[in-house]
């Protein structure tokens, strides 16, 4: 692994409807720590027919070094640039079997929110959704800004527990702020005592975004 590109080879992993029966793709993005295989996980709980659902993986398990809120280093910057090609690896995916970007969903966990995030708002358009779980764009939370471009409506979830060790709220809050500016349809969902962890209330709001963005019209 280099930091040039260091998710070059990483790979990802499918799981749900085969391609042939897709119409609609879910990218799920781990957290630190994690692999494809543990966030693919969710399906027992977010799984929706129609639905291929494409897990990008992250070299060493990281997608990027150091916290949500610290600046964007140049090494820093290599890695998140490299976690975007593998998402756009995934949006390959989805491509190659027909599927519009209005019907692929970004959605990450911790580090893979940061990654989910920071691919829309660089890479803005009409998405199916973006949902990030306890986790924000990188960057001082005074310093996040919101990109030329319009994500044209994309229905989008940020949640974060009221007690999230990892990230503050005011920054999930900052990060929901610019996805407003660049005209998303943005929530904020915050729960008491959930810590750094996906709970009840992330996968209630999890499925009602796939809901809309995978299931609807």
């Amino acid at each position: 692994m280099t930091d040039v590109d260091p998710h070059a080879d990483a790979g990802l992993e499918t799981a749900g409807a085969p391609p042939q029966a897709a119409g609609a793709v879910v990218v799920l993005l781990h957290g630190r720590g994690d692999t494809p295989a543990g966030i693919l996980r969710l399906l027992d709980e977010v799984y929706h027919r129609g639905v291929h659902y494409v897990a990008p993986a992250a070299a060493g398990r990281v997608w990027f070094p150091g916290g949500f809120a610290e600046p964007l280093t140049d090494r820093r910057r290599a890695y998140l640039d490299s976690a975007l090609g593998q998402v756009e690896a995934a949006l390959d995916v989805a491509d190659d079997i027909g599927v519009p970007t209005e019907r692929v969903v970004l959605a990450g966990f911790s580090q893979g929110a940061a990654v989910a995030l920071e691919f829309a708002i660089r890479r803005p358009r009409r998405y199916g959704g973006v949902a990030a779980l306890a986790g924000g764009l990188l960057g001082r939370t005074d310093e996040l800004e919101a990109g030329p471009g319009s994500l044209s409506g994309t229905p989008a979830v940020c949640a974060v527990g009221e007690d999230d060790p990892v990230v503050a709220v005011d920054h999930v809050e900052a990060s929901a702020a610019v996805l407003d500016a660049m005209e998303a349809a943005v929530t904020v969902e915050r729960y008491p005592g959930l810590g750094h962890a996906i709970g009840d209330g992330e996968i209630a709001a999890l499925n009602r975004l796939l809901s809309g963005g995978v299931d609807g019209e």
